[in-house]
């Protein structure tokens, strides 16, 4: 038996790795700690990322771009403060903006994406590094936002790979 991984199968990962993000934002809001799921869908995010950077016959300029994303991701594990931050805040706009430039019709979820990106940046730096620990329940509140805008980019890239085949 041979297993055959496309494109829809990563991009059903990326829905596995946002929904988890969700599941965890939801329970941060309700009080609970479930910081083993942010885990296992920043190692969701990487693998798929990784698998994308290796498919045969692909695009090599693709396969950089894709590596370079998951460097990206990996710096945001490795590094400290903002910097760890700021570039897990890079990761999924710029996935989306490689999906985008392979013309793939999904300029509005790269846009909130990016937003929500924006926005959850800005009130996680000022809670933790602006002394505003007032603004922590709107940070964990952009957090389920942003992991719904990436669920549905994610979702949009699966059902653009269903129509394709």
């Amino acid at each position: 038996m041979k297993l055959k991984f496309t494109h829809k199968t990563w991009y059903f990962f990326l829905l596995c790795a946002a929904a988890a993000s969700m599941l965890n934002g939801f329970a941060v809001l309700g009080g609970m700690d479930f910081s083993f799921l942010e885990m296992v869908a920043f190692c969701i995010t990487g693998i798929t990322i990784l698998f994308l950077a290796a498919e045969k016959g692909s695009d090599p300029k693709n396969k950089r771009n894709y590596f370079l994303i998951f460097v990206l991701l990996m710096l945001s594990y490795v590094l400290g403060g903002w910097a760890a931050y700021l570039f897990s805040a890079l990761v999924w706009p710029a996935l989306l903006a490689l999906e985008y430039q392979k013309g793939r019709p999904i300029q509005r979820q790269l846009q909130l994406v990016g937003a929500a990106e924006a926005f959850h940046l800005l009130f996680v730096l000022l809670t933790v590094y602006g002394g505003m620990a007032g603004l922590s329940f709107w940070a964990n509140l952009l957090w389920v936002l942003l992991a719904c805008a990436r669920g549905w980019a994610a979702l949009s890239l699966y059902k653009m790979q269903e129509e394709d085949a």
